[in-house]
């Protein structure tokens, strides 16, 4: 019986020194979240991380990622990031290059 009117003694004292540690620890949590403002403030900015974007290709040039037939059939090319067709390819001995415009890839077909 004695420990608890100690227990209840100690309570009360704790809650007669620190009545507003609720409000204390409130403003605890504004002034955290009052110093992450700026990084918040920040979220919306782009990142800079990204590479660029590649440049446009040039006048007649080609649309980056299409594929296709080299100029002689014996095989294909690719168009790389500037625009311009580069050599992917030869295509096996009796064969050659006919381009499909349905899916935009070239194949390497027996000659007739």
């Amino acid at each position: 019986m004695k420990f608890l009117s100690i227990l209840a003694l100690a309570t009360a004292a704790i809650a007669a020194v620190a009545p507003n540690a609720e409000v204390d620890a409130m403003d605890m949590n504004a002034q955290v979240q009052g110093a992450a403002t700026p990084q918040g403030e920040t979220a919306g900015q782009p990142n800079h991380w990204l590479p660029p974007p590649p440049p446009p290709p040039p006048p007649g040039g080609c649309r980056p990622g299409s594929y296709s037939c080299t100029t002689t059939n014996n095989g294909w090319r690719v168009c790389d990031y500037s625009g311009h067709w580069v050599f992917a390819g030869y295509c096996s001995w009796g064969t050659t290059c006919k381009f499909n415009y349905q899916n935009g890839s070239p194949y390497c077909l027996p000659r007739y």
